[in-house]
């Protein structure tokens, strides 16, 4: 009886070979059999058999292997006082094969490896939340500052999706349109182009960089062409 029935991807299953063997069959009748069956979709059917191969004499054979559902199907054409002693011994043994495999230990993880888990599961759902809202928001700046975040929750850094575009320092703006980089700057904040900080917009954004004064970093803004044409369109309206 025991080997009836086995294990196989964790469900108890028999084989073509087998049901041929036990109830003295041809097997490629077995497999004519199964072929034959009429079962409604081709999902349904692979829930209940799945092809395999056994080698005799050097050669490849297909064979199926099924789970119970499968094996009852089959078996209901097979009639018989004999056929009826079989079938029984088959339900037996898928008894056997399944609650043996109910009974059997699950694998517990290390506590550390379920604290990690835990972790990561909760640092993703987060990250998920937070990127969701910066799809859903209007705002340029908070968009950014939003998926930085979302960056920050999975990597442990603050990670700035930066667009790739040319961009210029204030003295690089001032040059251009003969003003200072003082005078650039006012103009900005008076035109209120500027995102909050650490974020970017259509006009610019921010970056650490180091202070004319000192080694300190300090954030500045630097300009894409749609600010630098701000600016310009501020200074041709002033004159």
């Amino acid at each position: 009886m025991n080997n009836l029935v086995i294990m196989k991807n964790k469900q108890a299953v028999t084989s073509s070979l087998q049901v041929a063997k036990t109830f003295e069959k041809n097997h490629r009748d077995v497999l004519r059999a199964i072929d034959n069956l009429e079962i409604g979709s081709a999902k349904l059917r692979s829930q209940m058999f799945a092809e395999g191969t056994y080698t005799n004499r050097g050669k490849e054979y297909p064979m199926y292997y099924m789970n119970r559902d499968g094996f009852t199907l089959l078996a209901m054409g097979f009639t018989g006082k004999e056929a009826t002693k079989f079938k029984l011994q088959y339900i037996d043994a898928f008894n056997a094969m399944e609650q043996s495999l109910k009974q059997m230990p699950r694998k517990k993880l290390d506590p550390v490896l379920q604290a990690e888990l835990a972790i990561t599961n909760a640092k993703t759902r987060k990250a998920n939340a937070l990127f969701r809202i910066a799809k859903a928001t209007k705002s340029d700046s908070a968009k950014q500052a939003l998926l930085a975040k979302a960056a920050e929750a999975i990597t442990g850094e603050m990670t700035i999706p930066v667009m790739k575009r040319k961009e210029y320092s204030a003295k690089e703006v001032g040059d251009q349109l003969g003003i200072t980089a003082n005078m650039v700057g006012r103009k900005a904040n008076k035109l209120k182009i500027k995102a909050e900080q650490p974020g970017q917009n259509e006009y610019g954004r921010w970056s650490n960089g180091k202070s004319r004064y000192s080694d300190k970093e300090v954030p500045q803004w630097h300009y894409f062409d749609k600010g630098l044409q701000k600016i310009k369109n501020e200074l041709k309206v002033i004159k």
